[in-house]
């Protein structure tokens, strides 16, 4: 129904064929709590393309190139594991080995056209992905003071047996073991910054909250706050609860303050401003949603209920 409502032009017949308005990239990130495997680790996201039957094809190729090539180097998963690991290669920020199969062939033209007999094919050689050198994304991980230290140590020269648990704002609790791979591979983007204080009440008198505030509410409220949704916070809007009004036609100061905002998804974002749709933090950081027709839901870390009185 919000569909239909609030984005008509998303609602077509599911039998129809797939076209050009249907391409698109989605990735699905476990949530904490809710993603699969022991002890609720996550680790492991989900990516999903519809495109260009061409380009699709042409990727694919890539990545059973590079699937290849780290069977070659003497990698023994499966082929899907190897396809899977070929993006990370296909992005990492530090140059990866491979296997060079080209280098005789363009060296062959020597003079007279005799082949040069000093490079041999197949040799190992270090290239930059494809991608380049990019950045953007962004995880904040939390993790306790000693596997900190020893994310860039032997964990048993600590005393550490196994593992430890590390927690991410979009990607779920994830093994230091994995933290640290991410780490070796891209560690000139890691930075340690101090625990951001959860319990900060300071306003501002502008719409637009600063980005510690910012930080603040996506971190305490891990999912948009609507009742039953799981979109991140990272990807959805920050809502005021009570509607901001600003200074200048008559708001109050103190406005936009970290008890006052909430993230919601784009969809109930729209469905809360023009849907007749209220909502209210309570103390304890819970929320209580009432509908248009007065039903109620309260909506917790650890799910959504629905309060609505029978009848």
């Amino acid at each position: 129904m919000a569909i239909a409502k609030f984005h008509p032009e998303l609602v077509k017949d599911p039998t129809a064929p797939r076209g050009k308005a249907d391409w698109g990239v989605w990735l699905h990130h476990p949530h904490a709590g809710h993603e699969e495997g022991a002890g609720g680790i996550a680790g492991t996201s989900e990516l999903q393309a519809v495109g260009d039957s061409l380009d699709l094809t042409r990727f694919l190729d890539l990545l059973n190139h590079e699937a290849e090539t780290l069977r070659r180097l003497g990698d023994t998963d499966t082929i899907d594991q190897r396809r899977a690991k070929a993006i990370g290669r296909l992005t990492d920020d530090t140059d990866q080995p491979t296997l060079d199969y080209t280098t005789i062939a363009n060296d062959t033209a020597a003079v007279g056209g005799e082949p040069r007999t000093d490079v041999k094919p197949g040799r190992l050689v270090t290239t930059p992905g494809p991608f380049g050198r990019r950045r953007g994304l962004r995880v904040m991980a939390h993790v306790n003071l000693a596997d900190l230290f020893a994310l860039g140590l032997d964990p048993h020269e600590l005393g550490l047996d196994g593992d430890g648990i590390a927690s991410t704002d979009r990607l779920g609790q994830v093994l230091t073991s994995q933290l640290r791979d991410w780490l070796a591979r891209h560690g000139s983007l890691a930075t340690v910054t101090p625990v951001v204080d959860l319990n900060r009440t300071d306003a501002v008198d502008r719409h637009d909250p600063p980005e510690w505030m910012d930080t603040l509410v996506r971190l305490r409220d891990p999912h948009c706050v609507y009742p039953n949704c799981e979109r991140s916070s990272w990807d959805a809007d920050l809502d005021h609860i009570d509607p901001y009004l600003p200074l200048g036609e008559g708001g109050p100061p103190g406005q936009t303050r970290p008890e006052n905002l909430a993230p919601l998804c784009r969809r109930h974002h729209l469905m809360k401003t023009h849907g007749r749709w209220r909502y209210r933090r309570a103390r304890d950081g819970t929320y209580i949603w009432t509908s248009q027709h007065g039903r109620t839901w309260l909506v917790t870390p650890q799910g959504t209920h629905d309060t609505s009185q029978p009848g």
